[in-house]
């Protein structure tokens, strides 16, 4: 696999899988491993690390879907629950478009080659590296003739090493959790949860939630060791209003996704947007790390 690397100083550093969606094998702030996945297809096929989720995050139920008075069939790719997951991109070639000192630019032009999502689109990935910060910039742009509907999320895990993830806690903002079903699918019910800060000594997470105030920037926050790692997300409406946090089986990490929209989307129209012809759309949000 092409792995293309980024280095400001010996405490901060980065590489991406160029053939895997342009997905972060390595980041390290501060010289603090924040991700690091050895990105083995197998593995990736499994967990999607890092994965870039386009044009639907997460789960379509049975993997169909209406839209504008055409129905939609996607290929089935998570068994277990017969849906369709993690989008259409997180396996491809993208291409390096831009590189500088501090920052590289990928993008994947897709042709609405699959039946089951006919919309074409250009997708494009930043990465900005910063002392203890990375940045993400992700744009995408309808190159079609049709409206499009879409999703984006971004599926990183953050383990420590030397920490155990049973140390670790973490603060999440006020927020809805929303219900799911034996399919991992929304039941419609949601409940409403003050901020707080969860332990993961004894705690398993696989939640998706709707963060409740929806202005400006809002924080995840992973701590451990008198150390934290922030992620940032504008929770505005129109942005990243969603997020889910999932511990593995394996307990050696915790996922943070922030999302535009929730599970299902396609379906439930919980955060789903449509892009106009020749339109395109931006996302930010950022890594950093507070020694």
């Amino acid at each position: 696999m092409p792995v293309k690397s980024l280095k400001i100083d010996d405490q901060n550093y980065l590489e991406v899988e160029q053939s895997q969606g342009a997905s972060l094998s390595l980041l390290v702030l501060g010289g603090n491993d924040i991700i690091k996945f050895p990105l083995k297809e197998d593995d990736t096929k499994k967990g999607y690390p890092s994965a870039l989720l386009f044009p639907f995050p997460n789960r379509i139920k049975d993997g169909r879907y209406d839209f504008e008075g055409k129905s939609y069939q996607l290929d089935i790719n998570e068994d277990a629950f017969n849906h369709a997951i993690h989008g259409l991109v997180a396996f491809e070639n993208f291409e390096m478009t831009h590189s500088d000192s501090k920052s590289f630019t990928f993008a994947y032009d897709y042709k609405g080659q699959e039946a089951g999502y006919p919309f074409p689109f250009l997708f494009e990935v930043k990465y900005t590296l910063r002392k203890l910060k990375l940045s993400v910039d992700v744009n995408f742009e309808n190159t079609g003739k049709t409206n499009m509907p879409y999703g984006f999320a971004w599926h990183p895990y953050f383990g420590f090493e030397g920490v155990s993830i049973g140390e670790v806690e973490v603060k999440v903002p006020v927020r809805h959790d929303i219900k799911l079903d034996d399919r991992m699918i929304p039941t419609g019910e949601k409940e409403m949860q003050n901020a707080k800060l969860i332990s993961l000594k004894n705690s398993y997470l696989d939640n998706l939630f709707e963060i409740d105030e929806k202005e400006g920037l809002k924080e995840v926050e992973l701590r451990f060791q008198n150390k934290k790692v922030i992620i940032s997300q504008n929770a505005a409406e129109n942005q990243l209003p969603y997020f889910i946090a999932y511990t593995p089986p394996s307990r050696d990490c915790i996922a943070v996704e922030p999302q535009s929209c929730a599970t299902n989307a396609f379906n439930n129209g919980l955060g789903l947007k449509v892009l106009k012809p020749g339109k395109s759309k931006n996302y930010k949000f950022s890594v950093r790390i507070e020694i």
